[in-house]
Order: C-alpha cells, then structure tokens, then sequence
C-alpha cells in the first residue's frame, strides 16, 4: 500500500490586530415633517402685497409706498449729507432693490475732493438704448494712448522675442553723460513684462492724478462726469446711512444698492419719480424687456408708479395693468416732444442770434478800419 509522504496544507490565515472589519449598516432614510418646514406651508393667502396675489416671496419691507417714513427720513438724509460736500440732489427714485440719486450736474463743480471716497464706474448701456446715459470712452486719441519707447523703435509691430531683441538693441538711441559729454553704452532693452509694468504704472499715475471724465458720444445726453467729485458725493452717503443708528432704524444699505446718476433731462421719456409724478393722467408707452424675448409695448394713461410696478389704465378702457419695473425699459411721454421740440427750436434760435452777433461785431470793426484809413 503506498501513502504520499507530502504533509497536507493548511490554508492561510489572515489576523488583523485591531479585529474583524465591522459590518457596515446603513444609514437611515431621514424622515421629513412636513409641519416643520416653513418652505412646505403653502399659504394661498399669504402675499406681501393684498391686490397682487400673484407676487410671492419677502419683500422685506421693500413695497411700502414711497411715503412711508424710512424713505423719507433716508431721502433727507441723502440730501443733508450731498449738501455737506456741496453737491445738490435733484431727486431720489425708489426701486425694489435700488436707491437711485439724480445728482445736480452743475453743482459737482462745487465739490472739493478733500478725501477719498470709494472707487466710481460708469454703466455703459447699449449704444441703441436710447432710455440710459450713453457714455463712450474719454478723448480718443495720440493723446491717451500708452506706449513705451521699445514699442515705437518697433513700429508698433509684433516680432517674437528673440528677433524683437535684436531689433531692439540695434536701433536703440545714443544717450549723452551730462558730466562729461561722452556717448554712453547703448541702453539694454527691456523685456515685455518691463514694459508692460511700465504701462501699468503710468496708467495707475495718470487715474489717481487727473480727474477721469466720461464723454457721452450722442449730443442728447452731452454732460461730463467728474468721477472724482461723484466718489467725494457717494463717500458722504454711505457714511450717512452707515450711521449705526440709521442702519438699525432704516435698513437702507442692507436692502438697497444706492446708484448715482443725473438727470435725463429728456422730456419725451420719464426717468426720476417727479417726472412720474408730474406725469400721472398723462398717456404714456411703457416698452417692456424679459429674458423670454417677449417684448412690447403697452400704451394708456400713467395712474401710478412705486418701487415695484408702474400702473397704466391701457387703452383709456379702464382695465388697470400693472407692470414690474424690474421688465420696464423705458417710459415714453408723446406730449414731452412738444416741449422737446420747442427747447431745440429755442437752441437753434439762441445760435441764430449768436451768429449774427458776431456777424454785427465783424461788420462794425471793419466799419471802425475804414473811417480810420479815411482819417
């Protein structure tokens, strides 16, 4: 009988020190309470406003009227702390979120910028957006253009590196010791980043020394912005309503963004609430703008306008359309072309005369040579 030598094998063992791996149960499915979740309790009756049940959510105080007092305390405070600078306010316009201040464009010639106030930029609209202050960039020209001396040796051209060093140290130009009168080595040329750096510093220099003026190109809304003097204005503002006191009383800054602007001054369309005032019973076109594209344009008498809508009765029928400022572009008065076709009338007038004037004067000295030669 034969019986294999060989031991039998045992299988191997695996321990880990720190024990079996624990099973691993599965977390629970988390139950929800309906009654506990504020999002869950549907209140068809609960809306900020009780004519419009189709505006839902907080407005946080936002759609009182324009008369209710924290507006009217915020708007003297506004215009006691412009007044302070030396600037004047011509109007303050309310909107769900937004606080405009039309600032009186001639008085921020008063203003002296003895501090320095937060940094202002100007809104460019759509150049077709006939409703907003148009601006394009300042003086175009030879004048305001930054470059460094490399760039004119290279004709403005662009070389890679290596060929735009060479060009660079052949043609850079002789400079003279002032103490002895001698050429002195040429220059080394400076990398792009030099210069680049170089440009930065001087366009930094040349915002922080002059003040910076905003051209609008369209003649209807011709009038500089001294960004200086607005950012003197809008310092003295927000220290104002920063006021611990005020801030607890009128929560102006933590619901509202304060934007400065001037007037339009445009009589066809309506842009601060005296002219919405000013224009109540008056036939105006509402042009509307969503991000469905479905624009238009509603026309009927102006019965009011707050910080959430504006309010037309369409078509003089009596049916009452409320429409969210937040989807107007533009108010259109018609009876304002009257008057702004009177104003252009009384322009053209005012050159005529000017005109002649000079005319008048040219002609007297001319008459003034003669009788002297005669003489």
């Amino acid at each position: 009988m034969l019986r294999s030598s060989a031991l039998p094998v045992t299988p191997s063992v695996v321990v880990d020190p720190d024990g079996p791996t624990p099973i691993v149960e599965p977390d629970p499915f988390p139950t929800v309470d309906l009654d506990e979740l504020p999002e869950a309790q549907y209140d068809p009756d609960n809306h900020p406003i009780p004519h419009q049940p189709w505006r839902r959510g907080d407005t946080d105080g936002c759609h009182d009227p324009l008369t209710a007092f924290w507006r009217l305390e915020a708007e003297s405070i506004i215009s006691d702390a412009v007044a302070v600078v030396g600037a004047k306010v011509e109007d303050v316009t309310w909107y769900m979120a937004k606080c405009v201040v039309s600032i009186n464009e001639q008085s921020l010639a008063d203003v002296v910028s003895y501090n320095e106030g937060p940094e202002v930029r100007v809104a460019y609209p759509d150049k077709e957006d006939v409703a907003g202050h148009i601006f394009d960039d300042p003086d175009e020209g030879t004048d305001h253009e930054l470059f460094t001396e490399e760039d004119e040796i290279l004709e403005f051209e662009q070389y890679d590196e290596e060929t735009e060093y060479e060009i660079l140290k052949a043609n850079m130009p002789e400079e003279i010791d002032e103490a002895t009168g001698e050429p002195l080595p040429p220059r080394e040329p400076r990398s792009r980043e030099e210069r680049v750096i170089e440009m930065e510093e001087e366009w930094t220099n040349r915002w922080l020394d002059e003040p910076r003026e905003e051209k609008p190109a369209d003649g209807m809304f011709s009038h500089p912005v001294d960004t200086k003097a607005l950012s003197v204005v809008s310092q003295a503002i927000i220290t104002a309503l920063e006021d611990e006191h005020v801030e607890e009383k009128l929560q102006i800054l933590s619901r509202h963004d304060v934007v400065l602007t001037s007037p339009l001054d445009n009589p066809c369309i309506l842009d601060s609430q005296k002219e919405f005032d000013a224009a109540r019973d008056l036939d105006v076109y509402v042009e509307t703008r969503d991000p469905w594209g479905s624009n238009r344009v509603l026309g009927g008498k102006l019965v009011d306008r707050n910080a959430m809508d504006v309010i037309i009765n369409q078509d003089n029928s009596g049916r009452m359309v409320t429409i969210p400022n937040s989807m107007i572009h533009q108010v259109l008065l018609p009876s304002g072309l009257a008057k702004g076709n009177a104003r252009m009338k009384a322009d053209l007038d005012a050159e005529d005369n000017e005109e002649e004037e000079d005319e008048w004067d040219i002609e007297e000295e001319d008459v003034e040579e003669e009788d002297y030669d005669v003489d």
